[in-house]
Parts: structure tokens; sequence; C-alpha cells
């Protein structure tokens, strides 16, 4: 019994050395991201600011783009747990639809242009290292099922399919945030349009509320 006590937190010490390594390389790396953009990285300044070798930081990075997408889980799951929180509390899709994009511009200013626009170009690349799922995505997930639940409680069209809105939603936030000009208030004025398109598309009635709006 002794002997696999002894086994086993000499396991979980390894495991825990492990993780905090890969934290320290995932850290560094993006300080770097952030300053050279991800083409430009070095390498070399990545694994000397983490105090690793080079191939410790392949062994947990086979690549830079896997990088990024450690950096997406990772913030993802947080913002994730905020969204939560929020959904928790009285609401409706047209709000759940505005603080998605204000978590999104959240994450814009926590990662930076450069490194935003690295990350996102990733979800549109054919070459990225793995098949990414949107059901890999807590946020896509949530909003999925916020939007099922407002077709069930008939708020929206009946024949609405809530995977696919919810994925065209995230990836026109994304688009828009990568293409539109540096203009805050340029910025703000697409997507607020954005976020009223789509919810002309889902809700009946909505459209000639918009109609009226506009005449």
């Amino acid at each position: 019994m002794l002997h696999n006590e002894r086994v086993s937190n000499s396991a979980t010490r390894r495991e825990t050395q492990r993780q905090e390594t890969r934290a320290r390389v995932l850290d560094a790396a993006i300080v770097e991201f952030r300053r050279a953009g991800t083409n430009a990285a070095d390498i070399n300044a990545i694994v000397r600011a983490a105090g690793v070798a080079r191939s410790t930081f392949y062994f947990h990075f086979p690549t830079k783009e896997h990088v990024l997408l450690e950096l997406i889980r990772r913030d993802e799951l947080q913002l994730a747990d905020e969204l939560g929180h929020f959904l928790d509390t009285r609401h409706d899709l047209p709000a759940v639809l505005k603080v998605i994009v204000e978590s999104v511009l959240a994450l814009e200013s926590r990662w930076g242009s450069t490194l935003f626009h690295d990350v996102i170009s990733l979800y549109f690349s054919p070459t990225r290292p793995e098949r990414e799922q949107w059901t890999n995505h807590p946020i896509f997930v949530l909003l999925a099922a916020e939007i099922e639940r407002s077709r069930i409680r008939g708020e929206l069209y009946e024949d609405v399919d809530s995977y696919h809105s919810a994925a065209f939603f995230l990836l026109g936030v994304y688009a828009l945030l990568t293409t539109v000009g540096e203009s805050r208030a340029e910025r703000d004025v697409a997507l607020r349009k954005f976020v009223t398109s789509t919810l002309r598309s889902l809700r009946p009635g909505e459209a000639y509320e918009a109609s009226k709006s506009d005449s």
C-alpha cells in the first residue's frame, strides 16, 4: 500500500511539474507573439524567457498554431464562466448577443490587436493543426443553447437552427473585428448593426419593427 502511495505521489508531482512548465512556456510564447506577431516570433526568445530547452517547447507545442489553440481554450473557459454567471440572471437574447460582443472585445483588448488577428485567422485557416469543432468552444455551446431555448419559447422562427445560428454569429463578430477599420466608433456601429441584422433574421416581427424605426 505504501509503495502504491509513493508511486501515486510521484506521478502526481510529475504531472504538476509538467503543467507548470507548459503554463510557463505558454505565457512566454504569448509575450513574444504579442511583440512580434506569430509568424515572426522567435522560439529562442520564448525558451530563454521560460527557462526551458528548445525541445521542451516543441514537446508541449509542436507548432506555433498549437500555442494559439491553447490560448483560445484557456481564455474561452474564463469567458464562458463569466457568460454563465450572466445567464443566471434575467436576460433576453439581444442582451446575450451584446454581452458576447463585449466579451470578444475584452479578449481583443487583453491579447492586443496583433495577437488577436493571429488567433482569429486560425479560425478561418484550412491548414490549422487540428479540425476544430464548434462544440469544443464553450461560448458557442452556451450561445447555441440560449438560441434553442428562445426558439422553444416561441420567440424565434420555428425553423431556426440554433447550431448554425450560433456559428454564423460568432464568425460574423470575428470577421467584423478583423476587417473593419481601427476607429472604435466605426466598429461599434458595425457591431451594433450586425447584432440587429442577426436578430432580424431570427425573430418574427423583427423586420417590421426595424422598418418602422428606419422610416
